[in-house]
């Protein structure tokens, strides 16, 4: 990959810059430690993000929805089919609150600020509007430009999606790069034109998480300081 020719890094949000394994299980420990259950927090935070981004990526593109209820409808089969009884509230709590109060990766935010001075850098998310400004406003983040698929209308890894992108950025798909640490994102940009780059989350699921690199990416790095190493090369 030519970096000379790159003008926008388009970053996956969720999972590539936010935390949201531990503050998922933080969600059900403090659930759970208010009702006095034992609940496997562990586990149920997989399963709520497991649940909610299948919800999201694989939805119907006539009846879309956005993050927020695909957590909401997680949230409620996973008290069903677990046998959770909780109020109202809690849920809430589960669906609403925790997924708005996620913490960064301690590597992002000073290589980010970095490679502002160079790219267009740019939230290009499956999280709702609210959960990317709340989230961002939260960790200090302050994007160039947020582009939620939920203002898209079209939700990746629909190729539309991307090609949308570079057309609101005024780009060629090729001077975009997609920074993610999920295959089935960076599979799919690559395919709408877009550069790719593989960030390794190696705690995204928990301490047992399974890095998988699925694909042929233009780079694939440790963490954000090497990106920006490599880039300012």
């Amino acid at each position: 990959m030519d970096i000379s020719k790159i003008k926008a890094l388009t970053f996956d949000t969720g999972g590539t810059i936010l935390d949201w394994y531990s503050g998922f299980k933080s969600g059900f420990e403090d659930v759970a430690n208010n009702n006095n259950l034992t609940l496997d927090a562990n586990n149920l935070a997989k399963e709520f993000r497991k649940k909610s981004l299948g919800t999201i990526t694989k939805q119907d593109h006539n009846n879309l929805i956005n993050f927020d209820e695909a957590h909401k409808k997680a949230v409620e089969e996973i008290c069903k089919e677990e046998s959770i009884i909780i109020n109202q509230s809690d849920k809430e709590y589960l669906y609403y609150q925790t997924p708005a109060n996620l913490n960064v990766w301690p590597d992002f935010l000073e290589p980010f600020n970095l490679l502002k001075k160079r790219f267009l850098c740019v939230s290009f998310t499956l999280l709702s509007n609210r959960l990317v400004f709340l989230n961002s406003k939260n960790n200090a983040i302050n994007w160039d430009l947020i582009l939620s698929c939920e203002t898209l209308e079209i939700y990746k890894p629909n190729i539309e999606a991307y090609k949308k992108t570079a057309k609101l950025l005024q780009l060629d798909p090729n001077q975009c790069a997609m920074v993610a640490c999920h295959s089935f994102d960076l599979n799919a940009a690559q395919k709408a034109g877009f550069k790719t780059i593989f960030v390794k989350r190696d705690k995204e699921w928990g301490p047992d998480t399974d890095v998988s690199v699925d694909g042929d990416y233009d780079m694939v790095v440790s963490d954000f300081s090497e990106l920006t190493a490599l880039v300012n090369n």
